[in-house]
C-alpha cells in the first residue's frame, strides 16, 4: 500500500505540480505529434485501511478549461507491485494489483479536473510474505476513451470533440503525510514528525502494528504512516484542537516491537522521546502514548520500563498473549501489577472477540489486574447504523482505568462506517475483528456521560 517516495518527495511532488506551465506540454512528448499532451498527478488519502490513491487531477494549463467529462471518459489502468524489491530475497506479495481504476465521480474546477475514484482499492502498500507492508512501485495509465469540449478560460468553445494525451509520472501527493518529516536515527529508531509549531508543550508518541515495522532494513521510515490512520489522525485538525495542538512522533520498529527487550528498544525508545522533549521544548507531563496490537505489546512494556514517561495511554488490542511466541515476554501479572504504582491514566480498547490476539488475555487481563480490588462500573453504548459497532465501557470511579470493548458479528467482523464512493452517504464496511484502534483513530470510545477517549486522554495534559 504505499509509493516509493518519502513525504519531503512528497512535498516537492506537490511544488512541481503547481508550476506555470505543468498543464499542457508540447506535442513532440506525445506519441501522437497531432495531439496535446497533459500532465496527471495521483493525489492519495490514508483511509482506516491504508494509503491508497483516490485522485487523478488533471491540469489544462490557466488559459484553458474542459467541459463534457464524466466517470466513462477515461480509463485509469493502475499496477502496484513490489516485485522488484522482493527480488532474491524469497519472499512473496499478496498486495500487489494490475486493475482499471473505478471512477465513481468527476469535479471541475477552473483549469482543474479531478477523476475521482473508488477509495476501496489502489493501495500504495502491498502486505508482503514477510508480515511487513511495503512501498509499492506504482504506475497509473490514462487513457482517454471518448472526446470531451475543450475550452478557453472564458468558455469560449476551442474544441467540441476534443482528444488529447494523459501522462502519469506516478508521485503522489498527500496533504496528510506531508505534514510529517522523516526523522532517520542511526543505531536507534527511526520516526516520523509532525511539528505543531513554537511554543507547543504537549507530544503524542504512537507506536504501530506489527506490520508496519521495516522490511529487510530497508529503512522505509514510512509504513507506519501509510498502513492505517495510526500516525496522520493526531495531526488532524479534530485532534490538534482537542490537544490544543501538540508534536505529533510515530516510531517505526527496526524489525517487530516483539524485540523490545532483546535489542534495547524500549531505553531506544525513551532516550529519543526524551530528546524531542528536550529539542521541542515539550513539558514531560504533558506525553501521551497510543500503540496498536504489537504496538500495544510495546506501550505496555514501555508502561513497565519506564513507568513516569506518560500522562495517560490508548491502548488498542495488545498483543500480550503471543508475545512469547514471536520473540517477546509476555508479561507476568506481577509485571502489570507494576504498572499500577505510576500515575499514568489508562484506556484499553478491543474487539470483545479477537481473532488474532485473546480479548480475554490481552486488553480484559490487563484491565483486571489494574482494577484489582477496586469498584468498576459498566455502560452499554448502542449505535446505528452506518455506525460502529455497539461497545461496552467499563471503568473506575477514579477515572484512572477505562476498557471499551466492541461488538463483533456472527462473521466475527467489526462494522465501521465509511464513504469510499465519494456520494457524501456513509455506508457500512466489515473488518476484522483485530482491527479495534480503528475506534480510536476515529476517537469512538467513550463512557456513559459521553466522554471520549482522545478528549480523556487529552485532558491529563491540556492546562
Amino acid at each position: 500500500m504505499k509509493r516509493n517516495v518519502v513525504p519531503m518527495m512528497l512535498a516537492c511532488a506537490m511544488a512541481v505540480s503547481m508550476l506555470p506551465g505543468f498543464g499542457r506540454i508540447h506535442a513532440e512528448a506525445a506519441s501522437d505529434s497531432a495531439q496535446d499532451t497533459y500532465r496527471c498527478q495521483l493525489h492519495a488519502k490514508v483511509t482506516d485501511a491504508g494509503e491508497v490513491v483516490n485522485e487523478v487531477v488533471i491540469n489544462f494549463g490557466e488559459d484553458k478549461k474542459a467541459a463534457n467529462i464524466d466517470v466513462d471518459t477515461f480509463t485509469i489502468h493502475a499496477v502496484g507491485t513490489v516485485k522488484d524489491f522482493l527480488a532474491g530475497t524469497g519472499l512473496e506479495s499478496s498486495g500487489d494489483y494490475d486493475i482499471d481504476r473505478k471512477v465513481v465521480a468527476v469535479e471541475t474546477a477552473g483549469q482543474w479536473v479531478s477523476l475521482r475514484m473508488d477509495q476501496s482499492e489502489g493501495a500504495t502498500l502491498a502486505y508482503t510474505s514477510g508480515s511487513r507492508n511495503y512501498p509499492a512501485t506504482l504506475t497509473y495509465t490514462i487513457t482517454q476513451n471518448k472526446p470531451f469540449t475543450l475550452t478557453a478560460a472564458d468558455g469560449t468553445v476551442l474544441n467540441e470533440e476534443y482528444m488529447a494525451v494523459f501522462i502519469c509520472d506516478n508521485s503522489v501527493v498527500n496533504p496528510e503525510t506531508a505534514k510529517f518529516e522523516s526523522v532517520k536515527v542511526p543505531g536507534g529508531i527511526n520516526y516520523q514528525f509532525y511539528n505543531a509549531g513554537e511554543g507547543v508543550d504537549k507530544l503524542v508518541v504512537w507506536f504501530h502494528g506489527n506490520g508496519e515495522g521495516d522490511l529487510l532494513s530497508s529503512g522505509n521510515n514510512v509504513a507506519q504512516m501509510l498502513a492505517n490512520r495510526g500516525t496522520v489522525a493526531w495531526a488532524s485538525d479534530e485532534f490538534q484542537e482537542i490537544f490544543g495542538k501538540a508534536h505529533v512522533m510515530a516510531f517505526q520498529a527496526p524489525d517487530t516491537w516483539y524485540y523490545a527487550q532483546r535489542d534495547g528498544l524500549l531505553d531506544k525508545a525513551a532516550n529519543e522521546i526524551n530528546e524531542v522533549i528536550q529539542k521541542y521544548g515539550v513539558n514531560p507531563q504533558k506525553v501521551v502514548v497510543s500503540g496498536c496490537s504489537a504496538g500495544g505489546y510495546m506501550t505496555t512494556r514501555m508502561l513497565i520500563a519506564h513507568p513516569n514517561m506518560f500522562a495517560a495511554a490508548m491502548i488498542n488490542c495488545p498483543a500480550l498473549d503471543v508475545a512469547s511466541a514471536r520473540g517477546g515476554e509476555t508479561p507476568t501479572d506481577e509485571e502489570l501489577a507494576s504498572i499500577k504504582a505510576s500515575n499514568t491514566a489508562i484506556w484499553l480498547v478491543q474487539g470483545a472477540t479477537d481473532s488474532v490476539v485473546a480479548t480475554d488475555q490481552c486488553s480484559r487481563r490487563l484491565f483486571n489486574i489494574l482494577t484489582d480490588g477496586q469498584q468498576v462500573s459498566e455502560s452499554r453504548i448502542k449505535q446505528e447504523l452506518p455506525q460502529n459497532s455497539d461497545m461496552t465501557t467499563y471503568e473506575t470511579a477514579d477515572n484512572k482505568y477505562k476498557l471499551s470493548l466492541y461488538d463483533t458479528t456472527e462473521e466475527g467482523k467489526l462494522r465501521f462506517a465509511e464513504d469510499y464512493d465519494w456520494d457524501g452517504v456513509m455506508t457500512e464496511v466489515q473488518y476484522s475483528n483485530h482491527w479495534s484502534w480503528i475506534y480510536t483513530l476515529k476517537n469512538d470510545p467513550r463512557t456513559a456521560n459521553g466522554t471520549h477517549i482522545v478528549n480523556w486522554a487529552a485532558g491529563f495534559v491540556v492546562d
